[in-house]
Order: structure tokens, then C-alpha cells, then sequence
């Protein structure tokens, strides 16, 4: 199987909109009673619980990595995985949703300055003029204009600063682990060692938790599946074919797909800031394809396991 970079554009933009689905769906788990921890704990569980029997059965090699790279993948898994779904949840609610959308949206901006001195990428006039539009037009789409208002909080602010440079790590430290390793082993290992780490801060509240009706269950199977899977997988994958940079401006639609699942599902509305702000990553999405096709854009050889 061939794929050219235009396809891996394709997949990290297919699963920025399968990470778009996780806020509609926790809404819908937790108006069924669940609460947010109990919604990260048990999405990280079934995900691993759809992982790994699939790639034991489907693609046993990816379960393999040398002896030297466990404790890179472990710090990486709780970064990525336990810290930031935990710095996310805290800062919105010491935050608001504004704030905490606004400072988890500079992760583009990391990635792109961070990618040029760590991965050797170059900062072209497309990126220049890309990311402010998607940087704004995303966080237009996140807070309807700042509706709720910008909340300052010291501690929310600094878990938010936290989940931006979590985010990027995952585009720039990922990047280096696919030179060696399958995008299913990247994954398989984040999911896998990220649930210790959730379970050790969970289970002290675990007495003041609701109980978790079947509606709840269902939803939070979906979150596992979507966005904590399939999404995570096909992103890896893609950035092995496309510059970690572009990949994190590409996958500032986002916010804009969340919007867009919001409206179908839960019959939200969409202002006119949000129109607004979703021109913007479109056009600042586009920015990066427009350029005479050159020969990074033929065909490359896909590998699907090691």
C-alpha cells in the first residue's frame, strides 16, 4: 500500500475529527451520571482493552520495543497521556472553558518553533501565515468569542500552559519515536502505561464516586473506541508522512468539528464568531496545500509493522 502526503494530511485531519467527538460524548456520559474522572479512568482502561488483544492478534510485533526505550515510552505515556488528561480537567474547572481552550490552542505554536530547532523543519511563509489563523479561528470556535470571559486563575493558568506543551510533546516526542517504532506500538504503550498512573490518583476518590448507570457505560465505550483509538492510531500513522508542525496546524479543525458534532448531537448553536473562526482554520488549513506539487508529495511506501 502507497500514500502520499496528501492522504497523511487526510488521516491527521479524519482524526482531529475523531478527537472532536470526546467533548460531545463526555457531556453525554457524564449527563448520565458519570463523572469526569471516572470518564478518563475507564476510557483509558477500555482503550487498552480494545489495544491490545487487536494488535496481539493482528499485529503481534508492535508489541515489541527494546529494553532502553521502556522508560522513554513510560515518561512519554504520562505526559501525553496521565498528566494531561488531569491538567485539562482541573484547569477547566478552575479556568472556565475560554481560558483553558486558549492556552491548550498554543500548542500549534510549540510545535512549529520547537520543530524547527528539534526535528530540523524549516519555517516556511505558509506556516507564518497558517498558524495565527488557525490559532485564532480555533479558539473562536472553542468560546463563541469569549463569551464566558477569560478567568486568571494562577494554578489553572499553569495547568493550561502545561497541556499546551503536553500536546506538543506528543507531535514532536511521537515524531521521533516512529524513526524506530510502528505507530500501533507509540500507541499501544501511551494507552497501556498511562492507566497505573490514572488508577493511583482515582482510587482515593473512588468511595465519593456515583455509581455509573448502562447509558454511561455505553458512551464512555465510544470515547474509548473514537477519539482515545482510532483517532491517536490514524494520527501516528499520518505523521510519519507529514512534518510534525503542519500535522499540529492541521489538526486545529478540531475545535471546529467539535463544534460541528455539538450542533448535530446536542442541538447546540454556532454564533457568528464561531463562523468566523471556523473560515479561519479553514483558510489557514488551505495555506498549507497550496504550493506547486513537488516529489515529497509522490507516493511513499507504507509499513505496517516491524
Amino acid at each position: 500500500m502507497k500514500i502520499s502526503k496528501k492522504t497523511a494530511y487526510g488521516m491527521m485531519a479524519f482524526a482531529a475529527i475523531m478527537w472532536a467527538t470526546s467533548g460531545t460524548l463526555t457531556i453525554l456520559a457524564i449527563n448520565e451520571g458519570a463523572d469526569a474522572l471516572q470518564v478518563t479512568v475507564l476510557t483509558y482502561l477500555f482503550s487498552s482493552a480494545i489495544l491490545l488483544p487487536a494488535l496481539v492478534i493482528l499485529d503481534p510485533k508492535s508489541l515489541r520495543v527494546e529494553r532502553k526505550d521502556f522508560l522513554p515510552l513510560l515518561a512519554f505515556s504520562m505526559v501525553t497521556g496521565t498528566f494531561f488528561s488531569l491538567a485539562w480537567f482541573i484547569c477547566v474547572e478552575l479556568t472556565g472553558v475560554a481560558t483553558a481552550v486558549t492556552l491548550l490552542y498554543a500548542y500549534p505554536s510549540i510545535v512549529t518553533i520547537a520543530s524547527i530547532f528539534l526535528l530540523g523543519e524549516r519555517l516556511t511563509m505558509q506556516k507564518a501565515l497558517a498558524l495565527p489563523l488557525t490559532f485564532v479561528g480555533a479558539v473562536l470556535v472553542a468560546t463563541a468569542g469569549f463569551k464566558e470571559g477569560l478567568s486568571f486563575n494562577l494554578l489553572g493558568v499553569a495547568l493550561g500552559i502545561y497541556t499546551a506543551i503536553a500536546a506538543s510533546a506528543y507531535y514532536l516526542w511521537g515524531k521521533k519515536f516512529l524513526d524506530r517504532y510502528s505507530a500501533n506500538t507509540i500507541i499501544l504503550y501511551m494507552t497501556v502505561l498511562s492507566v497505573p498512573g490514572l488508577l493511583a490518583i482515582a482510587l482515593p476518590f473512588a468511595p465519593f464516586s456515583r455509581p455509573i448507570t448502562g447509558e454511561a457505560w455505553l458512551w464512555i465505550s465510544l470515547l474509548a473506541l473514537v477519539p482515545s483509538t482510532i483517532g491517536f492510531v490514524v494520527s501516528m500513522f499520518a505523521l510519519r508522512y507529514v512534518e510534525a508542525s503542519k500535522a499540529s496546524i492541521v489538526a486545529s479543525i478540531e475545535p471546529v468539528a467539535a463544534v460541528v458534532i455539538a450542533f448535530l448531537v446536542l442541538s447546540e448553536t454556532i454564533n457568528e464568531w464561531q463562523g468566523i473562526g471556523v473560515a479561519l482554520v479553514f483558510v489557514g488549513v488551505l495555506l498549507l496545500r497550496l504550493r506547486a506539487p513537488g516529489p515529497q508529495d509522490r507516493p511513499e511506501e507504507v509499513v505496517f509493522d516491524r
